[in-house]
């Protein structure tokens, strides 16, 4: 018996949060030299629905047309400003029962967004675009979001992170099925790790400097950028503008939402890699040139934030001459 995919795009969506599952679960069948998957686009209104790129997806059916459709997998595929869209109850009750007559429903990207709507991800674990974690967590504070995940597994619920992950997700679902060997193969065959070496921390670029703050503060953000190898906590920090630690304490956590211990690790990694990045430097001097008093201290942190060591993220992002 066939296997339904079933993936609702809804106007704007990503294109590859849909077609990027969908050509995973198309090897298997391609391999395996039967169709043990079959698949369905769902839009959420008109059949022809505009990608964010702006080219034209055709869908199977429209979401009010899907009475009889029972999925073994549901998802909802991501769309850059999918946050602001608000389902409306008619929605809400076909998604949920898509979910509910699925043997596993989730999402792609920031699809979470729209499944959460429906309630059925309250005191689930799920994870969704790094980008979007925040803005996430403050809509729908009673759904656990894990931000470095790249996908999620919660009882019946699957949960791709951003973009690209939603073939990582497709993946571990062929293994589910299929077993570890076919999904293997179909990793190799469409040039993609079987199981990624980094998190999705790996991509996570942090604001560094507040937005919306007062100059005075936004000043001394840049100024300890530019000094990392100098300046070694928020004593320092402090005394370089004329606070009290405990004060500027709470504007970091008003400004940025996080502890200025949290910010200035952030920062000193963000550099890290930069470095790491550029290619050429020994990793004792790039540990100095960040505030490290160690490139051990420096692995360790890295490690704890990245996932990965310091090595392995050079390795992975320096960039290599094209083969010609």
């Amino acid at each position: 018996m066939k296997r339904v995919i079933a993936l609702l795009a809804v106007p704007g969506v990503q294109l590859l949060d849909v077609s990027g599952p969908l050509d995973v679960f198309a090897e298997a069948n391609r391999i395996l030299h039967r169709e043990v998957y079959e698949f369905a686009v769902i839009a959420l209104e008109e059949t022809t629905v505009s990608a964010s790129s702006g080219v034209k997806l055709v869908a199977n059916a429209r979401l009010a047309d899907t009475d009889a459709l029972q999925p073994d997998t549901f998802l909802l595929a991501g769309a850059p400003e999918v946050w602001q869209q608000t389902l409306n109850d008619e929605q809400i009750a076909r998604i949920r029962r898509l979910c509910e007559n699925s043997r596993r429903y989730g999402s792609v990207c920031t699809g979470a967004f729209l499944l959460a709507q429906t309630g059925l991800l309250t005191q689930r674990k799920i994870t969704t675009h790094w980008a979007m974690t925040s803005r996430f967590m403050a809509t729908f504070s009673d759904v656990e979001v894990d931000a470095d995940a790249l996908y999620v597994a919660d009882g019946p619920v699957r949960t791709a992170a951003g973009v690209t992950s939603g073939m990582d997700l497709a993946i571990r679902l062929v293994e589910e099925d299929l077993g570890r060997e076919v999904a293997q193969e179909i990793a190799c065959n469409l040039v993609m790790f079987f199981r990624r070496p980094v998190n999705q921390g790996h991509f996570i670029r942090h604001s560094a400097v507040s937005t919306t703050g007062r100059n005075a503060f936004q000043d001394l953000q840049r100024w300890t950028l530019a000094n990392l190898a100098t300046v070694l906590n928020l004593q320092d920090m402090a005394d370089h503008i004329g606070l009290s630690a405990r004060h500027l304490g709470r504007l970091f956590r008003q400004e940025m939402n996080m502890a200025a211990g949290e910010w200035l690790e952030a920062g000193r990694i963000d550099r890290a890699k930069m470095l790491l990045e550029s290619g050429t430097l020994p990793l004792k001097t790039i540990a100095s040139q960040c505030g490290y008093s160690s490139s051990d201290v420096l692995r360790r942190a890295f490690i704890k934030r990245v996932g990965i060591t310091p090595s392995m993220y050079r390795r992975l992002n320096v960039a290599r001459p094209w083969s010609e």
